[in-house]
């Protein structure tokens, strides 16, 4: 076989127009988002074969058929590149208008049949109101088959025309009330990804048929509706500012509007609230109603308030906790008469004051204490670990130290009625027994060299803070200017406290 030389360049000159037309476009949208893809390679390819075909073969009769080619590749590519030119580089980004998909693929597929039917006509002069005429029982027989399909595509106009949700909007579907976030519309189906990132693709004609609540119309902020059910023992003012108080530290609630709570209903076994809050992220559904219950488990135990069981069943049962809350409650007395505070106490004092006070269970991150509430009460640690947070003055928060079984804390709001000068948060899951000042007066009236031990728990405490604090580069300017303080005066200041002036 003979050597075509003439051949050769015209393949060798289409394969270089190729790939300097693609090597051009391709990094000239070097940085676009989404640089054209097969329409570029389709285009250059057809544009190298025909300046080659001029060049090399100007006479054959293929060239009509490959220039009608060049015109059809050429016109999809001048269609992308106004895509993604004008419709995302110009409307979406700079206008942040964004543009239905389904309308931009409408609109590519008209600029498609639009060439395809010209270069027909006026390329190899076909009359197409005879070829659409002749075809006209094909199409309804097409039509037939494709009924479902072009009622998803009507419907996906009637969403984009009534604006009844877009890309990003968090919808609540049906009677399951399941949320999930609109991914992409297109000609034929609503992509939804939930709350477990699993992709639902819907057809059109289903989510219009549909009842469907969009979370984010007419604003992100949207309230939701929490149904609980609580004793009948405990009187309705004092449920409401339980549930009130768990919904705030919770997750995604807004502070504005507040939580409200409505009684619904006076059940068989309980009576029934309806908790109101306000979210601005439909994606924190899950968590923000977890924490909510769990907060609510907490704060009603420590209450000494009974979630519900049926009234007509008979049980019983022991509290389901873990079993080192219930050996450290045993052990109670043993860790109080450890503790560096009340290590000289008897027995038996030691079990009169546990018996005067209450035990109390906190969940993680709950806090136990506040800076700056009031508080007559201290707290020793029978099980889990806490951590003391301080935040001085425009200054970031500071882990001041982590505490565990046997350690107190408190003690300077017990023993002086000053306000809490830290934040006490539980690491995980915690035991504690809280003391009053109501529960260790008689005590310290019979013991008052309590006073003495006290003071100076209390000062090498204070110590020990605001070197933390300082160390941490955080110190706070009101108590960095403070005076250290003498233990006899803080003795003093306790003993008056309580009520039991020096002698």
């Amino acid at each position: 076989m003979a050597f075509d030389a003439r051949l050769a360049e015209a393949v060798g000159l289409a394969a270089g127009i190729y790939l300097c037309v693609w090597l051009a476009f391709r990094f000239g949208w070097k940085k676009a988002d989404k640089p054209p893809g097969i329409s570029l390679q389709v285009f250059a390819l057809a544009l190298g074969l025909w300046v080659s075909g001029r060049a090399f073969y100007p006479q054959e009769a293929w060239m009509g058929h490959l220039g009608a080619v060049l015109v059809f590749c050429g016109t999809l590519f001048a269609w992308v590149m106004f895509d993604r030119g004008v419709t995302v580089g110009w409307l979406e980004k700079r206008r942040k208008v964004a543009m239905p998909i389904i309308l931009r693929q409408l609109a590519g597929a008209i600029v498609v049949l639009g060439a395809g039917a010209a270069i027909l006509k006026w390329g190899y002069g076909l009359e197409l109101t005879g070829l659409v005429a002749t075809s006209g029982v094909a199409a309804v027989i097409l039509g037939f088959a494709m009924q479902d399909l072009l009622g998803n595509v009507i419907a996906g106009f009637s969403i984009h025309m009534t604006s009844a949700y877009k890309v990003g909007d968090w919808l609540l579907l049906g009677e399951s009330g399941k949320r999930a976030e609109v991914a992409e519309i297109n000609w034929r189906s609503t992509r939804l990804i939930d709350n477990d990132r699993v992709s639902h693709e819907i057809p059109n004609s289903e989510m219009v048929k549909n009842r469907i609540v969009n979370l984010n119309h007419p604003g992100a902020e949207h309230g939701v509706r929490l149904r609980l059910g609580l004793d009948y023992d405990t009187p309705p003012a004092l449920a409401k500012e339980v549930l009130i108080k768990c919904a705030k530290t919770a997750q995604g609630v807004l502070e504005s509007p507040e939580p409200v709570v409505f009684l619904i209903d006076f059940g068989d076994s309980s009576i029934t609230y309806e908790l109101r809050f306000w979210m601005r992220h439909a994606r924190l559904y899950n968590v923000t109603c977890d924490e909510i219950r769990t907060a609510l488990w907490y704060e009603l135990g420590r209450r000494d308030m009974r979630i519900p069981f049926p009234i007509r069943s008979l049980e019983t049962r022991t509290p389901n906790v873990p079993q080192g809350f219930v050996t450290a409650r045993k052990n109670a007395t043993r860790i109080l008469r450890g503790s560096g505070m009340f290590n000289s106490l008897a027995q038996e004092e030691a079990e009169k004051l546990i018996s005067s006070g209450r035990f109390l269970v906190f969940g993680p991150r709950e806090a136990l204490v506040t800076r700056g509430e009031p508080g007559e009460s201290m707290f020793l640690i029978l099980e889990g670990s806490v951590e003391v947070i301080a935040k001085a003055s425009d200054g970031p928060r500071v882990v001041l130290a982590t505490l565990s079984s046997g350690d107190c804390f408190g003690e300077m709001s017990l023993v002086t009625g000053e306000p809490r000068n830290a934040t006490v948060r539980a690491a995980g899951d915690v035991l504690v027994l809280e003391i009053s000042k109501a529960q260790l007066s008689p005590l310290m009236a019979e013991r008052p060299e309590l006073a003495e031990s006290m003071g100076r728990i209390l000062e090498k405490r204070r110590l020990h803070r605001e070197e933390s604090l300082t160390g941490a580069g955080a110190a706070d300017t009101k108590e960095s200017g403070r005076k250290k303080a003498d233990p006899s005066s803080l003795v003093r200041r306790i003993r008056h406290f309580f009520g039991h002036l020096d002698a």
